[in-house]
């Protein structure tokens, strides 16, 4: 019945892979099956020694692919329900397993019948297009398709639509603009995010070399350095997390997850963001720094890895990663870090840390019993992570009240007592920001919303004015007697 009606109309033939998901289903379904560790490594490699067709099918197997997930261009389905309008068949024909390929014409339900690869027979160029000739009527079929591997296709095809390569066909027809993929990579690396690695100049700042050209210079090597790793490992997470972001309302934007950024470039990106910065680093700083850049990097693929799913383990990782930029800095100019600064960091970001993982329970919209995707809570432990974390927040106040203590009785400050004044600030800026979170009134990182916050910005602000003149100001004598 449906050979008759296919040939009874021209048939109009879709790809899967880049024309309607934006991504690649085997690709995103590697990357899925790499997560799980060695035992499926070995069985990718077994997989792979019997061809591209058998790989595909191993993972559709191991890693099915979840249909309602993927990210589909509303051209290529208004394009299909033109022609289902028509009364003309449609074909899913892809290179993708049959497997994959036919839970998402059972999504869609607007497929006619399904032509993919299988073991031992990869559907792709050529090979699709006998199998298009097989079933299509004598006017021939229309295909829809995005790359060079589909031009034998388009040369036979009555109307060769496109969403991203020139077909050379006669009868091209471009249905979807196509993005730049720089741009996407750009985003994908998120340089606002660089902001963060600002914690570098701290050591700088405080051991009062500022107004040293070569110390600037190696404090803005590290920075570059670090922000190059920080970047490729914000890409390595896309493509860990690219199925949970697609359920997040705000992640599912991400290049990766909207399917505008290839993930083969994504990894190409990664490794060469990773090789230039720890190699830059190794030529143009210390041994030391090498290894705080080395031991951020460590940290952080671990925490995509595994921590980050762990209670509590993830936000301790979180603190040290920021408390290792501050390490950074400090080995990048040859200075020694103060204990109590290291102490601060890490009760201060681990507060911050709590402040995230709170936001994400807050805006979850799973049941209290569940667990938070991706990660080791459940939305119960709401009221608990805001208890530690405001606990976290008042211990970094403490130990600021102790280091203003101690700088009392030790040279290195002009004006220590203005160190004492530093604590206030803080102490509003941590009570402020947890009452709008509770409020629902911080929805993202907090860290980014303290970037962009103007209270913050003159709270935060503030304090870094008070250390410094603490440092280097010299108050009078009524007013140094008055403090």
């Amino acid at each position: 019945m449906l050979h008759e009606r296919i040939h009874a109309q021209v048939p109009l033939a879709v790809d899967l892979d880049g024309t309607l998901v934006r991504g690649d289903v085997a690709l995103e379904a590697l990357v899925g099956a790499l997560k799980r560790g060695p035992r499926v490594w070995w069985a990718l490699f077994l997989a792979l020694l019997g061809g591209r067709a058998a790989l595909k099918a191993c993972l559709a197997r191991i890693a099915p692919v979840d249909p309602a997930s993927l990210a589909y261009r509303p051209e290529v389905l208004a394009l299909i329900a033109q022609a289902r309008a028509e009364g003309r068949p449609v074909l899913l024909a892809t290179a993708a397993h049959w497997r994959n390929a036919a839970r998402v014409a059972r999504h869609l339900g607007c497929f006619d019948g399904v032509l993919a690869s299988r073991r031992g027979h990869n559907l792709k160029g050529r090979a699709k297009l006998a199998a298009l000739e097989a079933c299509a009527a004598p006017e021939g079929f229309d295909y829809v398709g995005d790359t060079g591997a589909d031009r034998p296709i388009w040369a036979r095809a009555r109307v060769a639509y496109t969403v991203a390569a020139r077909t050379h066909a006669a009868g091209e027809q471009r249905i979807a603009r196509q993005r730049g993929k720089l741009m996407a990579l750009v985003k994908a690396a998120r340089p606002h995010q660089w902001a963060k690695n600002a914690l570098v100049f701290v050591p700088l700042a405080s051991s009062g070399l500022l107004l040293q050209p070569m110390a600037v210079g190696r404090a803005l090597i590290a920075f570059a350095c670090l922000s190059l790793i920080a970047s490729s490992i914000y890409l390595v997470n896309d493509l860990l997390d690219v199925e949970a972001d697609r359920l997040h309302p705000k992640k599912s934007k991400r290049p990766i997850a909207a399917g505008e950024l290839p993930i083969p470039l994504a990894v190409l990106a990664a490794v060469a963001g990773v090789v230039l910065g720890l190699g830059s680093a190794a030529l143009l700083l210390a041994p030391a720094a090498v290894l705080a850049l080395s031991g951020y990097l460590v940290l952080t693929v671990s925490y995509s890895f595994r921590l980050k799913a762990a209670m509590v383990a993830d936000v301790l990782a979180l603190a040290c990663l920021y408390t290792i930029r501050i390490v950074a800095g400090a080995a990048a100019i040859a200075v020694g870090v103060s204990s109590w600064l290291l102490l601060f960091s890490i009760f201060f970001f681990l507060s911050l840390g709590y402040l995230k993982r709170f936001i994400e329970l807050a805006t979850s919209q799973r049941a209290p019993d569940q667990l938070l995707s991706g990660r080791g809570y459940i939305g119960d432990d709401k009221q608990v992570v805001a208890m530690t974390g405001v606990a976290a927040g008042l211990v970094s106040i403490l130990v600021l009240v102790q280091f203003a203590e101690a700088m009392r009785h030790l040279p290195g400050y002009l004006a220590p007592q203005l160190l004492w004044l530093m604590p206030l600030p803080l102490l509003y800026w941590i009570n402020r920001i947890w009452l709008m979170a509770w409020r629902g009134e911080v929805d993202s990182d907090p860290v980014a919303f303290a970037l962009t916050d103007r209270r913050s910005i003159v709270t935060l602000g503030s304090m870094g004015v008070l250390f410094l003149a603490a440092k280097f100001v010299v108050l009078p004598a009524w007013l140094a007697a008055l403090l």
